[in-house]
């Protein structure tokens, strides 16, 4: 019996390991971002205009890769159209070495991106944002703790500091007598 269980065991093993993982690895595959919300995904961090961003998106680039692009040429503070030449003849390594880009300034590029982004979209200072994210916070937790900031009288940091691994937004939020959802809105 237990020689059965085992050749039981082992057959569907290699089945999952075999059979199962084209269906894993399809399942696990994002669908592609429709062209108008990823032209204002991008357009509210990066400013591009609406026609340059869809003329890449419309010659097949990827939501993804056109990102990147907006990414490094944000940084570098150079056009779109020069990140794109570079990129269609080199990897990012090589992109960023022609582009100046040398780790530091490219994270700092990244601050500025994200705390833009934070600005535009629910108001918060630059600086501020700057400022938590240079402490090692993530920009979506600076806006989940400033989201509950504005509904109680506690500085962001202790509101950032509050956060763990087990401890979630709704947690924190409901720690400082607030509805769960005070973190969304």
């Amino acid at each position: 019996m237990k020689k059965l269980e085992l050749i039981l065991c082992l057959a569907l093993g290699c089945f999952l390991l075999i059979g199962g993982g084209g269906t894993a690895q399809a399942a696990s595959k994002r669908p592609e971002m429709d062209k108008a919300k990823a032209i204002a995904t991008l357009q509210v961090g990066f400013d591009y205009s609406e026609a340059e961003l869809g003329k890449y998106l419309d010659e097949g680039m990827s939501y993804k890769e056109l990102k990147s692009i907006c990414m490094h040429a944000f940084a570098a503070n150079v056009p779109l159209q020069k990140v794109v030449e570079l990129r269609h003849k080199y990897g990012w390594t090589r992109v960023k070495f022609l582009l100046g880009l040398t780790p530091q300034k490219f994270y700092e590029g990244e601050l500025e991106y994200k705390a833009n982004r934070l600005y535009k979209i629910m108001g918060l200072d630059k600086k501020t944002s700057i400022k938590y994210m240079k402490l090692g916070f993530a920009s979506h937790q600076v806006k989940r703790a400033s989201y509950i900031a504005r509904h109680c009288d506690v500085p962001l940091i202790e509101i950032l500091n509050m956060k763990t691994r087990q401890i979630k937004w709704g947690d924190v939020a409901e720690q400082l007598g607030l509805p769960r959802d005070a973190c969304m809105k």
